[in-house]
């Protein structure tokens, strides 16, 4: 599922009316696409800071991603379980 699929299922199944769930469990294929699109989302907000820079390696960059207790990503405020 890509991300947008998954914010969409969140919008159908939930809506506004219902509040989201605080986790949802994700197979790897989702997990890594919303992955993609939080680092996508920073870097399209300039959301990354300078870290250093290294004349072999080029530039180090640093973002903040957002984690919740269970150490999964935040995406649209759930936090996304792995499946096992």
């Amino acid at each position: 599922m890509t991300a947008q699929e998954l914010r969409d299922h969140f919008n159908r199944v939930y809506g506004i009316e219902h509040p989201w769930p605080k986790t949802y469990e994700v197979d790897a294929e989702t997990y890594a696409n919303c992955c993609q699109a939080v680092f996508d989302w920073f870097i399209e907000h300039k959301e990354i800071h300078r870290l250093a820079s290294n004349e072999e390696r080029g530039n180090y960059y640093m973002i903040h991603l957002p984690i919740g207790l269970n150490g999964g990503l935040k995406f649209k405020g759930v936090e996304l379980i792995l499946k096992p």
